[in-house]
């Protein structure tokens, strides 16, 4: 995620490096939204969860503001993505995916826009059904068909993104249960949730410091 943001202003789009900061960047939103389908699932209070990250994503919205603009951040973006599987889970499927539908007008100015929700989706149905190695295919394939649809890019943008995908779900799939383990405490989730304002103060700074 750090990399992701730094490169965006501090390197050329046409660099190795730049690519490879992009490429793991796409890793980020993967595990993000792989751990709120586990927050629901493990949270005692699902209030007190969707509180907190609406709380965090108030305080990061200041500096994610004087970086990318007027847009939302992907806190706000995992917000959703949580109220809409707890509507799939509470509710049952038409009024979540009636939901889904609702916030894509919205999506477009929030981080991660409308690929972020799919992403959540698909792993609640495929933990729901106990079938979570079909997200091997069916995240990464959703994120290509979504940028496809939404985004002109050339076709290696569209490849080494899904790449990235699949390499980041990969990942998930392979070391789930000790991601498990660390979501019920290992880990404390204030720098989890801190970390993220604070590491878009930091490029803000340097930003600062190097006139860009």
């Amino acid at each position: 995620m750090t990399a992701d943001h730094a490169s965006t202003f501090f390197l050329a789009e046409v660099t190795v490096i730049y690519v490879i900061c992009q490429f793991f960047g796409n890793f980020t939103i993967v595990i993000m939204c792989f751990f709120i389908v586990r927050g629901l699932r493990h949270t005692r209070s699902v209030l007190n969860y969707a509180l907190r990250l609406l709380v965090w994503a108030m305080i990061s919205e200041v500096p994610f503001y004087l970086l990318f603009g007027m847009r939302l951040n992907i806190l706000f973006t995992l917000l959703a993505s949580l109220l809409i599987i707890l509507l799939i889970d509470r509710k049952g499927w038409p009024l979540g995916i009636a939901a889904l539908m609702l916030f894509f007008p919205l999506s477009w100015i929030c981080d991660w826009s409308i690929i972020a929700p799919v992403f959540t989706v698909i792993y609640y149905v495929l933990y729901k059904m106990q079938k979570e190695i079909l997200s091997l295919f069916l995240i990464p394939a959703s994120y290509f068909i979504i940028r496809t649809i939404l985004y002109t890019e050339i076709l290696t943008e569209y490849v080494t993104g899904a790449l990235s995908i699949f390499l980041a779900v990969l990942l998930v799939f392979v070391f789930r249960k000790k991601a498990e383990e660390h979501e019920r405490g290992k880990i404390p989730g204030l720098v989890f949730y801190s970390y993220y304002p604070l590491h878009l103060v930091g490029i803000s700074l340097l930003k600062i410091i190097f006139q860009i």
